[in-house]
């Protein structure tokens, strides 16, 4: 018998009082830790988002290639959201189509460098030591996500606003609004993978999660509101007119 209790080797030690047992990482944490990705350029930002997340959220930590990072994701942000207000203007008509596709990358952008402020300051006062540049890049990336899936669903956005006539105009308007709505939660979704990889592999956060979740609420307010401020999808106003009012108000008049 103490031959084979010695076969099987000693017995493993419990963990210490009051300390929980390592979990096993998650499946998409194993995935995202043997991520490779070569920073070539400004250009190729899109494919580590898409293929290599994992290396993009160690590089954002280690601040390694920032200023290409935000490069990158502005001129994905920026071209994501001219192409995709093109196909929202298309809905008002072949007028509204240059109109829309300059006014809502604003919406977007501006929203963004609205919000980048409070982002940090909120940040960092819940100890997370990030410093403004990778605030910066983590902002864009959050954009940079979103705006991959408006390029994604932008070929079904298309094809519904030219076959369809104008009775469907309520059902355009619902398509484009879960289309933002997606895009905007998938980027929020890879920004709060982001923080959680970086706090199992390093222990220690880059960001604080509830702030996170806090400060994207925001987020959303914001750009509605400029949304509604400028008028992206409104036929009646000039280039340069604005309209002052909260956007809930101007929901509920349509």
């Amino acid at each position: 018998m103490s031959t084979e209790l010695e076969a099987l080797g000693p017995a493993a030690s419990p963990p210490p009082y009051g300390r929980e047992p390592a979990a096993a990482p998650r499946p998409w944490v194993t995935r995202w830790e043997s991520d490779t990705f070569a920073l070539t350029g400004p250009l190729s930002v899109g494919g580590g988002l898409l293929r290599a997340q994992g290396a993009v959220a160690r590089d954002l930590f280690n601040g390694h290639g920032l200023n290409t990072y935000i490069a990158g994701c502005t001129l994905l942000m920026v071209f994501a959201s001219l192409l995709y207000g093109a196909i929202l203007g298309s809905v008002a008509g072949a007028g509204q189509v240059a109109y829309a596709a300059l006014k809502f990358p604003v919406v977007i952008v501006g929203a963004s460098a609205i919000c980048l402020p409070s982002f940090f300051v909120f940040q960092a006062l819940t100890g997370a030591r990030l410093t403004f540049k990778q605030a910066l890049a983590s902002v864009l990336m959050l954009g940079a996500a979103a705006g991959l899936i408006l390029l994604g669903c932008a070929p079904i956005a298309w094809f519904f606003s030219v076959s369809t006539t104008e009775d469907s105009q309520a059902f355009l308007g619902l398509m484009h609004a879960v289309v933002i709505t997606l895009s905007t939660t998938f980027g929020f979704h890879f920004i709060a993978r982001t923080h959680r990889y970086v706090a199992w592999k390093h222990g220690e956060r880059l960001f604080d999660g509830r702030v996170l979740a806090l400060w994207f609420a925001l987020l959303v307010l914001v750009a509605a509101q400029m949304a509604s401020f400028i008028g992206p999808l409104d036929p009646d106003r000039g280039r340069v007119e604005t309209r002052r009012g909260f956007f809930l108000t101007a929901l509920f008049e349509v």
